[in-house]
């Protein structure tokens, strides 16, 4: 019985982990339909452009925190920085990929240094452990 509930669990994880159509599409708005190479283009820009981008991955980052199970913060520790330099480096590596797919594939790296609960809280057994004051 454990195991076939396992099986459940995981099946349910995965399916909405996807949420995606049954062809494993999904609509994608705004500059996240863009290739990596009209990123980097937009990288080099003054003119305010390469903030589209940005403001575009926050409000990604953004929707991973309400969307994704036991996830406060999807970028841990990582600094806005830090990632912006990853994305330059996997787009100019694959600039034909959509740079929504680009966000996709560095989600997929953070969410097991994720932050999952809010600082300072306890969550899970250890809200148990501590005695009342």
């Amino acid at each position: 019985m454990k195991v076939l509930f396992c099986l459940f669990a995981g099946f349910c994880l995965a399916s909405g982990a996807l949420a995606r159509d049954i062809d494993g599409q999904y609509a994608v708005f705004g500059v996240g339909a863009e290739d990596c190479a009209t990123y980097l283009v937009a990288g080099e820009r003054s003119d305010g452009t390469r903030d589209w981008y940005r403001h575009w991955l926050l409000g990604y980052f953004s929707a991973v925190n309400n969307a994704a199970a036991n996830t406060y913060n999807i970028l841990g520790d990582k600094g806005l920085a830090y990632l912006l330099n990853c994305l330059e480096g996997y787009c100019a590596a694959n600039p034909t990929t959509s740079f929504s797919t680009a966000v996709a594939e560095m989600v997929s790296l953070l969410y097991a240094d994720r932050q999952n609960l809010a600082p300072g809280k306890k969550g899970g057994w250890q809200k148990f452990s501590d005695p009342a004051p």
